[in-house]
């Protein structure tokens, strides 16, 4: 009888602090400026596809929220200064700083991919070439801590694609739904990109500050999650992103 009430007062307790985190201050979500992640649509109004995922996973643990668009360098400052509460990214040395993770979101292949006629089997042939990154990245280790890839900086997948596409860059990283849907933004058709390399994977994670995160809010978030993916709400989000550029990934 202790036990049951015990626990009674534990969910009680919970649902008053979700009580009070939807009346007071809103969850506030920072999303990657960049398609397919963050973008304004042609309505004029944010939309993309962690967008998306961030409202739903906000509107399901039943908390009021705002939701930020911002470069992606600056999702990891916020989110380690307080002045943003979640965010969806690849994790980095500032997001273990200066965040929780609460749990993956989707997982990633992470593709090298050339201008047209550029085709790369293994990582080594990068050595010595120019690869276009999205600024602070971390994609798979073995690239990464290659010093011997001159890595060069861009702001998002759109300009990538058009690099690549103009052939100012040998190459450009990234999750193979970002980039190819950066060269639909970017108006790149896929016979102007050579064929992909897969290195790896990369997980999109769910992450709270560590300034600002409560734990009843987190399980929330978490559980709010849980259920998105069982139903299969998180994939018809992805698909809508994934049907503009087809290129088929070769088997690793």
């Amino acid at each position: 009888m202790e036990m049951k009430v015990v626990r009674l007062f534990a969910i009680l307790a919970t649902l008053l602090v979700l009580a009070g985190q939807a009346l007071g201050e809103p969850l506030r979500i920072a999303t990657i400026l960049g398609a397919p992640w963050g973008f304004i649509g042609s309505d004029g109004q944010p939309t993309g596809m962690m967008y998306e995922i961030g409202n739903r996973i906000a509107e399901v643990a039943g908390l009021r929220y705002t939701n930020s668009l911002v470069p992606y360098p600056r999702t990891a400052a916020d989110i380690e200064n307080g002045i943003a509460d979640v965010t969806i990214r690849f994790g980095n040395d500032q997001m273990t700083r200066g965040a929780v993770p609460v749990d993956v979101v989707v997982s990633m292949p992470i593709i090298v991919v050339g201008p047209s006629g550029k085709n790369y089997s293994k990582l080594s042939e990068l050595h010595g070439k120019t690869v276009g990154v999205v600024r602070t990245s971390k994609y798979v280790e073995q690239f990464d801590t290659d010093n011997a890839i001159q890595k060069y900086p861009v702001n998002d997948y759109v300009t990538m694609a058009k690099m690549l596409a103009k052939r100012r860059l040998d190459a450009g990283i990234g999750s193979s739904l970002g980039l190819f849907y950066g060269a639909y933004m970017a108006g790149v058709k896929p016979e102007e990109i050579g064929v992909p390399l897969v290195l790896g994977s990369n997980d999109f994670i769910l992450f709270v500050s560590k300034k600002t995160a409560q734990p009843e809010t987190t399980r929330a978030l978490k559980e709010a999650l849980k259920k998105l993916s069982a139903s299969g709400e998180i994939r018809q989000i992805m698909s809508k992103y994934s049907k503009s550029f087809s290129v088929s990934l070769p088997a690793r």
